[in-house]
């Protein structure tokens, strides 16, 4: 992809144009000896040097922060996090670089850059228009992103946007594949109609924003959003104080019934319940739909052996909360003030069994409830196998929440899309062998509806295809990009964003989501933004 001009698909309504670099000493920094020791003054100057390199870089793990201004990358045991260009040069700016393995032979396996809600910011506003403020006024913005890591020895380690160690955390001993941000339903939906609705029988009020943890072995770790953005915001005080401590935050443990504990992807999707008697009484006798009508927790899992390509996990029992760390009340009191303090209120001291009782009760549950790290969890069974030997599903690509829907990758070359909510694979695409999946966003000129596009990446054959929803049958669009190119998806809410804030009879929530947007990373260090034209 040339990076003097954006290129354009026939019909115009795809665009891409390469808008940053990672320089080449950046990639040294972050590569290392790997790289080899051959001096020359550009990668490209040898193309055995610059194999290496490419190599190197396509096994790097990629994140970016919701408007893309931040882009979070990590190989072997190093990450670094880089700032969006502020020159003519469209070299990225480094921002902080660390290591903090402490452990022999301990690499970075998952990274994620989390947007952290900042009350005094106005909903909806992010990067872009917090730098302005942050000039208006003087300030700098070190406590609005944090870069989360996960770790071969399954710890997990969330830095400052400076770099700076908040907490770190071994929930497993396993490999930590993924993280995902999962917000729920409703707390994506409210805000006067903006985004698509559809009658739903099946409701999920018992809903929480999430941050889950997926590690190698089949075992999910669901930590509860709201406790782990307060105590984040407990390590941040603490740590622009001079002060250091153990962050709390309440966590759930699972682990999915498999034959080979071994896993290539999986997701959580959420709990429901069927307030419809006659819906329930309905399913109920649907011999042919292997699906409970209510479950605690739903989750997408693509197994790495056996026969099932993919399955669908659920369960209907009540797990008991786990806590990371005791006392949190007395921190927060003491640490976060203002709007902060407000919502921890609202939040912890709405009967939480580590809270309600006194001092020795807490520490009662808090030793009781705790599993170790080496323990699985609460067993979750498959409700529903996809069989189709020898395909396995290798990655899955969730949309915005409030359209249930997945885009599956698989070793034969196949892009299906899922329906959560029906447990049924809707549409398939063939001939996209080493594809990857992402998701677009764009106003459709309505106030109350979203246009929603599939964005696939076929990197061997240098080609992105962007499909609409309801339209699968040909592509929107098409353009060709060169081969070594890879997704990227920008989170659409930030850590937080499900909290109630505002005035009694006057609230709302803290984040509404903004457009699902997503950029492209190649082997060479270029980044580029898509762009739809939806109109």
């Amino acid at each position: 992809m040339d990076t003097e001009s954006p290129i354009r698909s026939k019909n115009r309504r795809l665009s891409a144009a390469v808008v940053a670099q990672i320089p080449e000493a950046l990639l040294r920094l972050l590569l290392g000896e790997q790289g080899g020791s051959e001096p020359r003054d550009s990668i490209g100057t040898s193309s055995a040097y610059a194999e290496r390199y490419h190599a190197l870089l396509r096994k790097a793990v990629f994140a970016a922060s919701m408007d893309g201004s931040y882009l979070a990358v990590a190989c072997s045991e190093r990450f670094m996090l880089l700032g969006h260009p502020e020159d003519a040069s469209m070299c990225y700016r480094l921002i902080s670089v660390g290591s903090e393995a402490a452990l022999p032979g301990e690499t970075v396996t998952a990274i994620y850059c989390m947007d952290i809600y900042a009350p005094s910011l106005l909903p909806g506003t992010h990067h872009g228009q917090q730098r302005q403020q942050q000039q208006q006024q003087g300030k700098q913005g070190s406590q609005l992103l944090c870069v989360v890591v996960g770790y071969s020895s399954g710890y997990l380690r969330v830095f400052s946007m400076y770099g700076h160690l908040l907490t770190a955390h071994q929930l497993h001993s396993q490999p930590l594949l993924r993280i995902q941000h999962r917000m729920p339903l409703h707390a994506a939906s409210e805000g006067g109609g903006t985004l698509p609705t559809q009658p739903h029988s099946r409701s999920t009020p018992e809903d929480t924003e999430e941050v889950c943890l997926a590690y190698a072995d089949g075992t999910m770790v669901s930590i509860d959003g709201q406790s782990l953005y307060l105590a984040l915001r407990v390590c941040q005080s603490e740590a622009a104080a001079g002060e250091a401590s153990e962050p709390t935050f309440q966590y759930k443990k699972w682990s999915f019934d498999v034959s080979t504990p071994q896993v290539s992807d999986a997701v959580s999707y959420g709990p429901v319940v069927c307030r419809d008697p006659l819906a329930r009484l309905a399913m109920g006798s649907m011999t042919s739909n292997p699906l409970p009508s209510d479950a605690t927790a739903r989750f997408l899992v693509a197994p790495m052996h056996g026969k099932a390509a993919f399955g669908v996990f659920m369960t209907n029992e009540d797990v008991a909360v786990s806590y990371s760390a005791v006392d949190i009340a007395g921190r927060v009191a003491a640490r976060v003030t203002g709007a902060v303090l407000n919502m921890a209120k609202s939040y912890f001291w709405r009967g939480s069994p580590l809270l309600a009782g006194g001092g020795s009760d807490r520490a009662e549950v808090a030793r009781q409830s705790s599993p170790g790290k080496t323990d699985r969890g609460t067993t979750v069974p498959c409700v529903l196998a996809v069989r189709d030997s020898p395909r396995k599903v290798l990655e899955i690509s969730l949309a915005p929440v409030h359209y249930g829907l997945a885009a599956l990758t698989d070793t034969l070359g196949r892009v299906m899309l899922f329906d959560l909510e029906s447990s049924e694979v809707v549409y398939m695409l063939k001939g996209l062998r080493g594809s990857r999946c992402a998701w677009l966003e764009a106003d459709s000129g309505s106030a109350s509806q979203r246009r929603v596009f599939v964005v696939i990446c076929a990197s061997k054959r240098g080609v992105v295809e962007v499909y609409e929803l309801g339209s699968m049958e040909s592509p929107l669009a098409s353009i060709n990009v060169g081969p070594g190119w890879a997704p990227i998806q920008c989170p659409t809410q930030p850590l937080g964003g499900s909290l109630l804030v505002g005035s009694a009879g006057n609230e709302h929530r803290a984040a509404l989501p903004c457009l699902a947007s997503c950029l492209l990373v190649n082997d060479r260090g270029q980044v580029a933004r898509i762009a739809i034209d939806a109109s």
